[in-house]
């Protein structure tokens, strides 16, 4: 017999010990976000099974092998709490919430099953707090399911930084925010030089290994408040919060000089060389969004046309201007 786990102020005992959380990773999430659809399914199922049995009384023994009063041994969903190996989703306050939830089901909904089997009335209060712990478990479910498949849905699968779809709603918050503060934030586009001679020389893979290592890169060389993404291709966009363009430039130029240096191996052991080339606008709270991207993307193309490898900030002869629409807009083509 399976019983639930007991809420426990810290759900995963002494690993306060070991350090920060990792995050959540993209096949962490896709196995969990399986896990919980069968698991779900599985205590839909006993649910029903549960409110048959408070409505129409225990089956005849005949009629059943059936459980006896308390037995939750096809409670895959309690089995999920107490076997998930994700530090990250183990200290997740709705797991912890639904933690807490699930046992107040099964104890509630044992206390009801007893008292049915016993011909006993059911008292008004013992239900609705089996109904409100039930109500409660779906709630705090919903929403880490929700955060999964955010994460599935908003994460590039080949580098596992953000994809542009994530990075827009992020550059209208930070957009309104100056708006409102007056505080100042940068966007630079960032295109990976001569790429296409990366895969038709190498080939596909090898253009993913590259991919790869610069997202991998960029994210760990940038500050913590600072947001990437991947645009599209092998073009990356990032958010430079509370930063102007003049403050903006020394950070990217660091990012584009160590970018020289980045060692990448492709699977035939030959080390290949990438520089890209960055074009930075202010995220101007008086434009839209898909203004602010093309002027960023307009100083890029600029460091193209002078060579590569290079860094351009925004000045108002580059710019061709939208309307006040937030749509974005599809990636730009290789240099």
């Amino acid at each position: 017999m399976h019983e639930p786990n007991p809420l426990v102020p810290n759900p995963l005992g002494d690993d306060d010990d070991e350090g920060p959380v990792p995050p959540l990773t993209l096949p962490e999430a896709e196995r969990i976000a399986r896990r919980l659809a069968g698991a779900l399914d599985a205590h839909n199922a006993w649910i029903r099974r549960v409110h048959t049995r408070l409505i129409c009384g225990p089956p005849a023994p005949e009629a059943a092998p059936a459980e006896a009063p308390g037995n939750d041994a096809d409670d895959d969903l309690g089995r999920w709490f107490d076997d998930e190996t994700s530090r990250h989703i183990r200290r997740h306050p709705e797991f912890v919430a639904a933690a807490h939830h699930h046992r107040r089901v099964h104890e509630t909904a044992r206390a009801m099953r007893r008292a049915a089997d016993e011909r006993r009335d059911i008292p008004p209060a013992d239900y609705e707090a089996f109904a409100t712990a039930v109500q409660h478990l779906e709630h705090s479910l919903e929403a880490l399911i929700g955060e999964l498949w955010d994460l599935l849905r908003y994460t590039d699968p080949l580098t596992g930084i953000a994809t542009r779809h994530a990075m827009l709603p992020r550059l209208r918050e930070e957009r309104n925010r100056s708006r409102r503060t007056g505080h100042r934030c940068s966007i630079c586009m960032v295109d990976l030089d001569r790429f296409k001679q990366i895969n038709d020389t190498y080939g596909h893979q090898a253009g993913d290994t590259v991919l790869k290592a610069v997202s991998a890169y960029f994210a760990e060389n940038l500050r913590r408040y600072d947001q990437i993404c991947r645009f599209g291709g092998e073009e990356f966009m990032i958010m430079l919060p509370d930063t102007d363009p003049a403050s903006a430039r020394p950070i990217v130029e660091r990012l584009r000089t160590g970018l020289d240096y980045l060692p990448i191996i492709i699977e035939n052991g030959q080390r290949l060389k990438m520089t890209a080339s960055f074009g930075i606008a202010p995220l101007a709270a008086e434009r839209s969004v898909r203004t602010s991207i093309e002027r960023a993307d307009q100083a890029m193309y600029r460091a193209k046309r002078a060579g590569r490898n290079q860094v351009r900030v925004w000045r108002p002869t580059d710019t061709v201007e939208d309307g006040n629409g937030d749509g974005d807009r599809p990636a730009t083509a290789n240099g």
